[in-house]
């Protein structure tokens, strides 16, 4: 990256990576357990001597039925494509869209590049607000806005907001009555138990067509060896299945194989668990913070609930973001600035955008430590 001012989420992310301490990027970053350390050990050596000829289907099927035990959804073959991200996912969703001339509500607050992958595609975005969506849709709204498609993130990022498997039934019975697509990326879901559900079955249930991008990347701490799973209703089967030929072959069997070897680990030490588990001991490590420092102002009304696993905590500093920010800075502390998430300035009835921060928490529990003691400084500081 160029030394210019970061112009979008992932800039910052890449130079918070060569900072003394990164909670910017919401992928995880924790140690796995002793035992999962053993077992990749094995499987990184078994893989490099099997036969190449006939492994790639095989080691498909073995990785999606491993992640399908996590997410409470089967992945079909021919419904279910494979591939390296879920930005890639989000991708192939836009050349979908745009070839369609489909027009696309787009959540907001949300990561930067979702929006920006569907423009750069052409895609015609409206701005939905998140609170006309989740966590109970405003159908009367979404009629409103004459939508072909409506791309959702369950739960959001940045904000953690979800829906039950209730309100999705009334999005998706409304998605089949007025013929919009319903595109939900679900990158974050393996850290929230409600979203663990088979979503094409209840989208086929209600007749809509539908589309679900999964992730392992935000739960799975592998050095940044994931892979994500692009899965569709039987209507779409054929057109994003082009789509999906043109842009790659397959996923790595080497990388398949090791994350499988991670999801499949006993009861002991699941680390899908362990993930949610970090996550909440982090999560109640900085409010008890945020509280000894007088500052639970900061947490939204509607924010996650103490239980909540998600991996990402969203707060409103207030005026004082930009001097916050700067003091971690200079602690060699990274956190994620807010304003990106609202990528459209009439997104509709939002805090001022530049009082907003994202805390990553799937960190080992010292790093996190040291990181809320710095941020907890600088809110306490005066200018």
């Amino acid at each position: 990256m160029s030394s210019q001012q970061p112009r979008n989420l992932t800039e910052f992310e890449l130079m918070a990576q060569v900072s003394r301490l990164d909670l910017a990027d919401g992928h995880a970053n924790h140690s796995l357990h002793p035992e999962t350390l053993a077992a990749l050990e094995n499987t990184f050596a078994a893989t490099l001597k099997e036969e190449r000829h006939g492994l790639v289907h095989r080691v498909e099927r073995e990785f999606l039925s491993a992640l399908g035990r996590h997410t409470g959804q089967p992945y079909a073959a021919g419904s279910s494509h494979i591939i390296y991200s879920a930005s890639v996912g989000v991708d192939i969703m836009a050349k979908y869209l745009a070839v369609r001339r489909l027009r696309t509500g787009m959540i907001t607050p949300t990561f930067d590049n979702l929006p920006a992958l569907m423009t750069m595609t052409g895609v015609e975005l409206v701005p939905v607000p998140e609170k006309r969506v989740m966590p109970d849709p405003d159908l009367d709204e979404l009629t409103r806005l004459d939508l072909d498609a409506l791309f959702l993130v369950l739960p959001n990022n940045p904000t953690g907001t979800g829906m039950d498997e209730a309100a999705l039934r009334r999005l998706f019975a409304w998605g089949a009555d007025h013929r919009v697509v319903i595109v939900v990326d679900a990158s974050f879901r393996l850290l929230d138990p409600r979203a663990c559900v088979d979503l094409i079955a209840v989208a086929e249930e209600a007749g809509a067509d539908a589309v679900t991008v999964d992730d392992t990347g935000k739960t799975v701490s592998l050095q940044d060896t994931k892979a994500s799973v692009l899965s569709v209703t039987h209507r779409l089967r054929d057109p994003v299945s082009e789509v999906v030929s043109h842009c790659l072959l397959n996923v790595s069997c080497l990388d398949l194989r090791l994350l499988t070897t991670v999801l499949s680990m006993p009861p002991d030490c699941d680390e899908i668990l362990r993930a949610r588990t970090l996550a909440r001991r982090n999560r109640a490590l900085l409010r008890a913070m945020l509280e000894s420092c007088g500052r639970t102002g900061c947490l939204p009304d509607r924010a996650p609930g103490e239980d909540s696993a998600l991996s990402i905590e969203w707060l409103r500093i207030g005026p004082e973001r930009d001097r916050v920010l700067r003091r971690c800075r200079d602690q060699g502390l990274q956190l994620l600035p807010g304003q990106p998430f609202f990528w459209a300035a009439s997104g509709g009835e939002q805090p001022p955008v530049g009082e907003w921060v994202r805390i990553a928490l799937l960190r080992d529990p010292e790093e996190f430590q040291r990181g809320a003691d710095i941020f907890t400084a600088a809110l306490r500081a005066r200018a």
